[in-house]
Protein backbone atom coordinates (compact mmCIF):
# COMPACT_ATOMS: atom_id res chain seq x y z
CA UNK A 1 0.00 0.00 0.00
CA UNK A 2 0.86 3.51 -0.71
CA UNK A 3 1.85 5.97 2.32
CA UNK A 4 -1.04 8.45 2.24
CA UNK A 5 0.88 11.55 1.84
CA UNK A 6 -0.30 15.38 2.41
CA UNK A 7 -0.73 18.36 4.81
CA UNK A 8 -3.36 16.55 6.72
CA UNK A 9 -2.71 13.40 9.45
CA UNK A 10 -2.33 9.89 7.93
CA UNK A 11 -5.39 8.41 9.47
CA UNK A 12 -7.40 10.99 8.16
CA UNK A 13 -6.48 9.68 4.66
CA UNK A 14 -6.45 6.12 5.72
CA UNK A 15 -10.11 6.93 6.78
CA UNK A 16 -10.80 8.35 3.51
CA UNK A 17 -9.68 5.35 1.61
CA UNK A 18 -11.76 2.83 3.97
CA UNK A 19 -14.70 4.87 3.28
CA UNK A 20 -14.37 5.05 -0.33
CA UNK A 21 -13.71 0.95 -0.50
CA UNK A 22 -16.57 0.52 1.61
CA UNK A 23 -19.11 2.56 -0.62
CA UNK A 24 -17.80 0.96 -3.42
CA UNK A 25 -18.46 -2.53 -2.00
CA UNK A 26 -21.94 -1.47 -0.78
CA UNK A 27 -22.29 -0.35 -4.41
CA UNK A 28 -21.46 -3.86 -5.75
CA UNK A 29 -23.19 -5.59 -3.51
CA UNK A 30 -26.45 -3.46 -4.26
CA UNK A 31 -25.58 -3.76 -8.41
CA UNK A 32 -25.43 -7.66 -7.64
CA UNK A 33 -28.67 -7.61 -5.59
CA UNK A 34 -30.51 -5.81 -8.40
CA UNK A 35 -29.16 -8.10 -11.09
CA UNK A 36 -30.44 -11.40 -9.08
CA UNK A 37 -33.79 -9.58 -8.60
CA UNK A 38 -34.20 -8.70 -12.64
CA UNK A 39 -33.26 -12.64 -13.09
CA UNK A 40 -35.52 -13.78 -10.92
CA UNK A 41 -38.26 -12.37 -12.00
CA UNK A 42 -37.58 -12.66 -15.92
CA UNK A 43 -37.33 -16.71 -15.11
CA UNK A 44 -40.30 -16.91 -13.44
CA UNK A 45 -42.69 -14.51 -15.32
CA UNK A 46 -42.08 -17.21 -18.25
CA UNK A 47 -44.52 -19.70 -16.70
CA UNK A 48 -46.73 -17.23 -15.88
CA UNK A 49 -47.09 -16.14 -19.25
CA UNK A 50 -47.55 -19.19 -20.72
CA UNK A 51 -50.16 -20.28 -18.61
CA UNK A 52 -51.95 -16.89 -19.33
CA UNK A 53 -51.75 -17.79 -22.93
CA UNK A 54 -52.47 -21.51 -22.20
CA UNK A 55 -55.68 -19.55 -20.23
CA UNK A 56 -56.79 -17.29 -22.56
CA UNK A 57 -56.93 -20.04 -25.62
CA UNK A 58 -58.52 -22.89 -24.09
CA UNK A 59 -59.40 -25.34 -26.53
CA UNK A 60 -63.08 -25.77 -27.84
CA UNK A 61 -64.58 -28.58 -25.44
CA UNK A 62 -64.62 -32.10 -27.45
CA UNK A 63 -62.24 -31.36 -29.80
CA UNK A 64 -59.75 -33.27 -31.29
CA UNK A 65 -55.82 -32.48 -30.71
CA UNK A 66 -53.97 -30.92 -33.85
CA UNK A 67 -52.90 -34.03 -34.21
CA UNK A 68 -55.33 -36.33 -33.81
CA UNK A 69 -57.43 -34.33 -36.36
CA UNK A 70 -54.60 -34.76 -38.95
CA UNK A 71 -54.61 -38.52 -38.20
CA UNK A 72 -58.72 -38.67 -38.66
CA UNK A 73 -58.61 -36.50 -41.96
CA UNK A 74 -55.92 -38.48 -43.73
CA UNK A 75 -58.11 -42.03 -42.89
CA UNK A 76 -61.21 -42.47 -45.25
CA UNK A 77 -64.30 -43.63 -44.07
CA UNK A 78 -64.74 -47.30 -44.27
CA UNK A 79 -67.15 -47.55 -47.40
CA UNK A 80 -70.84 -48.83 -46.90
CA UNK A 81 -71.33 -52.48 -47.16
CA UNK A 82 -72.54 -53.85 -49.84
CA UNK A 83 -75.28 -57.13 -49.56
CA UNK A 84 -75.61 -59.12 -52.84
CA UNK A 85 -79.46 -59.64 -53.85
CA UNK A 86 -80.33 -63.05 -54.12
CA UNK A 87 -80.67 -64.42 -57.31
CA UNK A 88 -84.23 -64.97 -58.73
CA UNK A 89 -86.18 -68.07 -58.54
CA UNK A 90 -85.75 -70.35 -61.81
CA UNK A 91 -88.04 -70.32 -64.02
CA UNK A 92 -89.47 -73.22 -65.94
CA UNK A 93 -86.80 -75.05 -68.32
CA UNK A 94 -86.21 -74.83 -71.49
CA UNK A 95 -85.58 -76.61 -74.37
CA UNK A 96 -82.05 -78.48 -74.87
CA UNK A 97 -80.14 -76.23 -77.27
CA UNK A 98 -78.28 -79.06 -79.29
CA UNK A 99 -74.46 -77.60 -77.64
CA UNK A 100 -75.24 -79.13 -74.53
CA UNK A 101 -76.50 -82.16 -75.34
CA UNK A 102 -73.65 -84.83 -75.41
CA UNK A 103 -74.01 -88.42 -77.17
CA UNK A 104 -71.36 -91.30 -76.73
CA UNK A 105 -71.56 -94.75 -78.47
CA UNK A 106 -70.54 -98.03 -76.78
CA UNK A 107 -70.17 -101.75 -77.47
CA UNK A 108 -69.62 -103.46 -74.23
CA UNK A 109 -66.47 -105.41 -75.41
CA UNK A 110 -63.54 -103.97 -77.68
CA UNK A 111 -63.23 -107.59 -78.92
CA UNK A 112 -66.02 -110.38 -80.27
CA UNK A 113 -65.99 -113.93 -82.25
CA UNK A 114 -67.66 -113.67 -85.11
CA UNK A 115 -71.05 -115.14 -84.00
CA UNK A 116 -71.44 -113.28 -80.76
CA UNK A 117 -73.90 -110.80 -80.32
CA UNK A 118 -72.55 -107.41 -79.50
CA UNK A 119 -74.23 -105.26 -76.91
CA UNK A 120 -74.65 -101.95 -78.16
CA UNK A 121 -75.39 -98.64 -76.70
CA UNK A 122 -75.63 -95.21 -76.70
CA UNK A 123 -75.57 -92.47 -73.48
CA UNK A 124 -77.50 -89.39 -74.04
CA UNK A 125 -76.06 -86.22 -71.51
CA UNK A 126 -77.54 -83.04 -70.43
CA UNK A 127 -73.95 -81.26 -70.10
CA UNK A 128 -75.34 -77.79 -69.68
CA UNK A 129 -75.71 -76.09 -66.33
CA UNK A 130 -79.52 -75.86 -65.84
CA UNK A 131 -82.24 -78.27 -66.74
CA UNK A 132 -83.57 -78.53 -70.14
CA UNK A 133 -86.44 -80.30 -72.04
CA UNK A 134 -85.55 -82.99 -74.88
CA UNK A 135 -87.58 -85.40 -76.40
CA UNK A 136 -85.24 -88.53 -76.40
CA UNK A 137 -87.98 -90.82 -77.63
CA UNK A 138 -87.33 -93.74 -80.14
CA UNK A 139 -88.34 -91.68 -83.40
CA UNK A 140 -85.06 -89.53 -82.47
CA UNK A 141 -82.84 -92.61 -81.60
CA UNK A 142 -80.43 -94.34 -83.96
CA UNK A 143 -77.34 -96.72 -83.35
CA UNK A 144 -75.60 -97.25 -86.84
CA UNK A 145 -72.32 -99.82 -87.47
CA UNK A 146 -69.95 -98.77 -90.46
CA UNK A 147 -67.01 -100.34 -92.29
CA UNK A 148 -63.85 -99.16 -90.61
CA UNK A 149 -62.93 -96.13 -92.75
CA UNK A 150 -66.91 -94.54 -92.19
CA UNK A 151 -67.49 -94.36 -95.59
CA UNK A 152 -70.35 -97.33 -95.50
CA UNK A 153 -73.02 -98.28 -93.24
CA UNK A 154 -73.56 -101.90 -92.82
CA UNK A 155 -76.46 -101.78 -90.41
CA UNK A 156 -78.73 -99.12 -88.30
CA UNK A 157 -81.21 -100.16 -85.47
CA UNK A 158 -83.74 -98.18 -87.32
CA UNK A 159 -84.24 -100.91 -90.18
CA UNK A 160 -85.61 -103.76 -88.34
CA UNK A 161 -86.76 -101.75 -84.82
CA UNK A 162 -90.09 -99.44 -84.77
CA UNK A 163 -88.79 -95.72 -85.09
CA UNK A 164 -91.71 -94.44 -83.76
CA UNK A 165 -92.90 -92.88 -80.05
CA UNK A 166 -91.65 -89.80 -78.50
CA UNK A 167 -90.10 -89.69 -74.95
CA UNK A 168 -89.65 -86.12 -73.45
CA UNK A 169 -87.83 -85.34 -70.49
CA UNK A 170 -86.73 -83.04 -67.83
CA UNK A 171 -82.52 -83.29 -68.82
CA UNK A 172 -80.91 -82.89 -65.12
CA UNK A 173 -77.35 -81.38 -65.57
CA UNK A 174 -74.70 -83.93 -66.30
CA UNK A 175 -77.93 -86.66 -66.03
CA UNK A 176 -77.49 -89.68 -68.21
CA UNK A 177 -79.66 -91.83 -70.37
CA UNK A 178 -79.14 -95.19 -72.20
CA UNK A 179 -80.40 -97.26 -74.43
CA UNK A 180 -79.46 -100.28 -75.67
CA UNK A 181 -80.08 -103.13 -78.02
CA UNK A 182 -78.00 -106.63 -79.45
CA UNK A 183 -76.80 -106.82 -83.18
CA UNK A 184 -76.75 -110.24 -84.74
CA UNK A 185 -73.53 -109.56 -86.94
CA UNK A 186 -75.12 -108.91 -90.59
CA UNK A 187 -75.95 -105.86 -92.12
CA UNK A 188 -79.38 -104.71 -92.33
CA UNK A 189 -81.65 -103.00 -95.09
CA UNK A 190 -84.65 -100.32 -94.50
CA UNK A 191 -87.75 -102.28 -93.67
CA UNK A 192 -85.65 -105.01 -92.17
CA UNK A 193 -85.17 -106.89 -95.59
CA UNK A 194 -82.24 -109.35 -96.62
CA UNK A 195 -79.44 -109.82 -94.08
CA UNK A 196 -75.56 -110.42 -94.65
CA UNK A 197 -73.47 -111.49 -92.28
CA UNK A 198 -69.92 -109.71 -92.20
CA UNK A 199 -66.45 -111.13 -91.83
CA UNK A 200 -63.51 -110.42 -89.33
CA UNK A 201 -62.20 -106.98 -88.57
CA UNK A 202 -62.68 -103.52 -87.71
CA UNK A 203 -66.14 -101.50 -87.27
CA UNK A 204 -67.29 -98.07 -86.22
CA UNK A 205 -70.04 -97.60 -84.09
CA UNK A 206 -72.05 -94.19 -83.85
CA UNK A 207 -74.87 -93.49 -82.04
CA UNK A 208 -77.37 -90.62 -83.27
CA UNK A 209 -79.82 -88.10 -81.51
CA UNK A 210 -82.15 -86.23 -83.60
CA UNK A 211 -79.48 -86.05 -86.52
CA UNK A 212 -76.68 -85.20 -83.86
CA UNK A 213 -73.82 -87.62 -84.02
CA UNK A 214 -71.75 -88.96 -81.53
CA UNK A 215 -67.76 -89.95 -82.16
CA UNK A 216 -67.55 -93.13 -83.17
CA UNK A 217 -66.53 -96.37 -81.18
CA UNK A 218 -64.55 -98.89 -82.36
CA UNK A 219 -64.37 -102.50 -81.80
CA UNK A 220 -62.83 -105.67 -83.81
CA UNK A 221 -64.93 -109.41 -84.98
CA UNK A 222 -62.41 -112.08 -84.78
CA UNK A 223 -62.34 -115.64 -86.35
Amino acid sequence: MIEPTGPLPPTVYWRRRIAAIAAALVTLLLVIWIVGMFGSDAETSKPTNAASTSASNPPPSGSESPAAASSSSTTPPPPPTETTPPPPPPGPPQACPDDVIGIVAKANKPFYTIGDQPELSMDIANNGPVPCIKDIGRQHRELTILTADGATVLWSSNHCLAATGSETRVMQPKEIFNYGTKWAGSTSQPGCGAHTRVGAGDYLLVAKLAGKASAPAVFRLER
